[in-house]
């Protein structure tokens, strides 16, 4: 019995070492895999427990049965996937918002001679130029070009302003099929994993790819997550489940009511709006519905102001022909501000002068080019130029705070991929130790069985020679 137990040890042992070189293997082969746990293989002694005394040889004594490898686990830190997740969310939201809103500051191209401030300073420069020569049809032609690519550009700056937001709005659902995608697969990924582990085997892989699944969900939005006793995750968005068991919620784009022409999140389910207070949904949905909105409100008083104050005071003014009361600018805002068709068909008619029958009078565009300096923005505060330099500024600021938390987030979250990576990641030379340790004992493990099987030998063909 003492030869067939020692034999069987060495078979564990066998079995054992192969293992740690299946493991090792499997952890070289996964080295640059994403989300990849290096895995190791828990090797016990199995020792004598209460119930074998009565098996005890009293002159032999009895030894341990072997080594037991029947668990191969992840190396992984929970607490550090809960930092890592909550940072990605963080850092996910700054990215998308300081993105979104670099290409609102490109709409005005400012500071730079093609910005919206150097044609305000044309505009304003040609209405000098009729108070110089009110007579002049060159003069009045130049300001009909600078009144028009005034107001062209300012069209433009809000269409493409309306252009970013529905850009934005497109993405927002498309977050959607990215969280719907992500939780089906976890639910999927929670059946296989309870079918794995139930039958006693630990589905590792399959843990790594739902890891890397909710580190996926985490920097798309705010998600908090339970593991059951059945091994399935429970993962909430927001403060709604999304997935429990093997079962996922979705999440629809639907018209939104109180902001015409935009979408919002619900779940499928209820019709309950997403509560998205963290991740890229977040840094979207503020800079579709908080940035733009109020940069488009800025421009769009800015436009106003051109539109009333030169309104009002060339209503009350000649042109060459006499003509009085005539708008300089049509429309309401910068979504329509345009010069008047009449003016632009006869420049005559800019109402350069006073009174009638006086064309060398320029003190009506001489109060026009004077509401440069005016302060008639802000409720009297500010020029058109200070208003749309604070304007931009306030932008520039802007920009520059959300540069500055997806870079000081981006800092954070490599920070502690790195952590993640010295608990979790394959270090290769380790590997190479290891699988060069696995293999001396799987040698050793077999130099036993020789010994026993010449042992074997030796007790077979000799036992009972003595004598004959």
């Amino acid at each position: 019995m003492g030869l067939s137990l020692g034999l069987d040890t060495a078979v564990k042992a066998l079995r054992a070492h192969q293992l740690a070189v299946d493991v090792a293997s499997h952890n070289i082969a996964n080295a640059n895999s994403p989300g990849f746990s290096r895995q190791r293989v828990l090797l016990r002694p199995l020792g004598i427990d209460g119930s074998d005394h009565f098996t005890r040889d009293a002159l032999l004594g009895r030894t341990g049965f072997g080594v037991d490898a029947s668990d191969v686990n992840r190396v992984r830190d929970i607490f550090l996937d809960f930092q890592a997740r909550s940072a990605l969310s963080s850092r996910a939201q700054s990215d998308a918002y300081s993105t979104a809103i670099s290409q609102t500051e490109l709409v005005f191209n400012d500071p730079s001679d093609e910005g919206l401030s150097g044609l305000v300073d044309a505009y304003f420069a040609a209405w000098h130029d009729v108070v110089n020569d009110p007579e002049s049809g060159p003069a009045r032609t130049t300001l009909v070009n600078a009144a028009t690519t005034l107001t062209t550009r300012l069209q433009r700056a809000h269409a493409n302003l309306q252009t970013q937001r529905q850009d934005l709005d497109r993405r927002i659902g498309g977050e959607a099929d990215k969280v719907n995608a992500a939780s089906r697969e976890i639910a999927q990924l929670n059946f296989q994993i309870k079918q794995v582990e139930l039958s006693g085997d630990m589905a590792n892989d399959l843990r790594d790819r739902r890891d890397l699944l909710l580190d996926n969900l985490a920097s798309l939005g705010p998600i908090s997550y339970t593991e059951q006793q059945d091994h399935s995750v429970t993962v909430y968005f927001g403060n709604h489940e999304l997935v429990t068991g093997n079962i996922a919620r979705e999440i629809n784009a639907v018209p939104d009511i109180a902001n015409p022409g935009f979408t919002k999140l619900v779940f499928a389910m209820d019709g309950e709006a997403v509560q998205a207070n963290g991740g890229e949904i977040k840094g979207l949905l503020d800079a579709r519905d908080t940035a733009l909105p109020g940069v488009t409100a800025k421009l769009n008083a800015l436009a106003s102001g051109f539109i009333t104050s030169v309104n009002t005071l060339h209503a009350a003014g000649f042109g060459l022909d006499n003509s009085t009361g005539l708008a300089f600018f049509t429309g309401t805002d910068a979504s329509d501000i345009a010069l008047n068709a009449t003016l632009a068909a006869n420049p005559n008619r800019i109402a350069a002068a006073t009174a009638a029958g006086s064309p060398g009078n320029g003190a009506n565009a001489l109060a026009i080019a004077d509401l440069q300096l005016a302060k008639t923005m802000a409720a009297g505060t500010a020029t058109f130029g200070e208003f749309y330099g604070d304007m931009v500024s306030v932008l520039g600021a802007d920009v520059s705070r959300a540069q500055g938390l997806s870079e000081s987030g981006g800092l954070l979250v490599d920070h502690l991929d790195n952590l993640r990576l010295s608990v979790q990641g394959v270090n290769i030379d380790e590997e190479v130790t290891n699988l060069n340790s696995a293999q001396h004992a799987y040698q050793a493990a077999a130099r036993v069985i020789t010994a026993i099987d010449q042992m074997l030998e030796t007790l077979i063909s000799n036992t009972g020679v003595v004598g004959r």
